[in-house]
């Protein structure tokens, strides 16, 4: 992150170290650090291989004085480049080096690591170089923990995920049994589409204990979009043993069985005599009326869907713009098709559980409206 000029040219200074992780298996010390240089203050990360502590610390600083010459835009002038050096390179060197040994001396120690105490310290450990206060280091395990919590939901919030995720899996570190963190370090991964490592974190939470709704609904909703329907079936029917009558879980249930051609009616009315409002709301912010596993097409153009439905063209044409109606592109055909019996499906729901004349009123209003709102079309 690009900061004021406050010091010289040719001045680098180290203003923090922290681990962000070891990598027992290709040891490898994973480090961020935070420094000042020409071209302003700067967050970043750096890679040790693990061989020996001289070589490690000798190895950092060369890669941080290589990098702030690039970021300083002074890497092709001789003159300034050779001038440039870490200014607390007398007081930074040591903590590093001696960080190094500790972690070479914690992989060769016998017994399990996830239970070795000093590896535990190691995994969450920093340095602060302008206030000894703040070093990780300094702090003990609850405190650290508190800060790893505190920082990764503050990033969540903030839609910075991986570094979220870095400070959850610390936090993990040193409590290794919460199904909250798993289940956090699971929105992280889904967020960033990393479905396969988020389905993993939520099926830890769950393992741990874990049976809020929102964690089976994330569950479900992963297995939906990876088209295994049974799983996120069986996911949602244990749901509605914890949660009974649920009106989200009969909603999304209804929508996979719609996806697998079975009865969805059924649960959809269910839904609808327990809260009427709640389950309008959720059909039109998640009911998938698009097929997720493909399959046979019928097209229709959308002249011809309007007079199948009875629905002026135009307010076809902005229903699909504002990703209500389930549309296809071809590539043999410019103009947006959709699939006649997809299209039926849509018109019955919304017109069954009087969604469809709002939605028409509402979209000829907005001219298009919000075409980020809805879950009609699948990327």
């Amino acid at each position: 992150m690009r900061g004021k000029l406050e010091h010289p040219r040719g001045l680098i200074e180290l203003i923090s170290v922290e681990v962000e992780r070891i990598d027992t298996e290709y040891r490898e010390l994973w480090l961020s650090f935070e420094y000042t240089c020409p071209g302003g203050e700067y967050k970043s990360a750096m890679v040790l291989p693990i061989s020996n502590s001289k070589e490690m610390a000798n190895f950092f600083f060369k890669e941080l004085i290589s990098e702030a010459k690039h970021l300083s835009e002074i890497e092709k002038n001789e003159a300034l480049s050779v001038g440039l050096y870490v200014a607390n390179k007398t007081d930074t060197m040591l903590p590093i080096k001696n960080l190094c040994q500790r972690v070479i001396d914690a992989l060769n120690a016998d017994g399990d690591l996830q239970e070795n105490r000093e590896f535990i310290d190691l995994c969450t450990s920093g340095f602060h170089f302008k206030d000894g206060t703040s070093s990780l280091s300094s702090k003990g395990f609850e405190e650290r923990f508190k800060i790893f919590m505190s920082r990764a939901t503050q990033k969540m919030s903030q839609g910075y995920y991986t570094i979220a995720a870095d400070d959850l899996e610390k936090a993990n570190v040193l409590c290794s049994t919460s199904p909250l963190i798993s289940k956090l370090i699971g929105i992280c991964h889904r967020e960033l589409g990393h479905l396969d490592l988020a389905l993993e974190m939520f099926n830890r939470a769950m393992d741990l204990g874990d049976k809020e709704k929102e964690t089976y609904l994330y569950l479900s909703e992963i297995h939906f979009f990876l088209n295994d329907m049974e799983q996120a079936y069986e996911i949602l029917e244990k749901m509605l043993h914890e949660h009974r009558d649920d009106i989200r879980a009969l909603v999304e249930l209804a929508n996979i069985n719609y996806q697998m051609d079975r009865e969805y009616l059924p649960l959809l009315d269910r839904a609808y005599a327990l809260d009427t409002e709640q389950t309008r709301d959720t059909i039109l912010q998640t009911f998938v009326f698009k097929k997720v596993g493909g399959g046979r097409r019928t097209r229709i153009s959308i002249g011809d869907a309007a007079g199948l439905l009875g629905i002026p063209e135009q307010s076809i044409r902005q229903l699909v713009l504002s990703n209500k109606i389930p549309v296809r592109a071809f590539p043999d055909n410019e103009e947006l098709i959709l699939d006649e019996n997809e299209l039926k499906a849509w018109a019955h729901v919304y017109r069954r559980y009087k969604l469809l004349q709002d939605e028409i009123e509402r979209v000829n209003t907005q001219q298009g409206g919000d075409k980020n709102q809805g879950m009609a079309l699948l990327s």
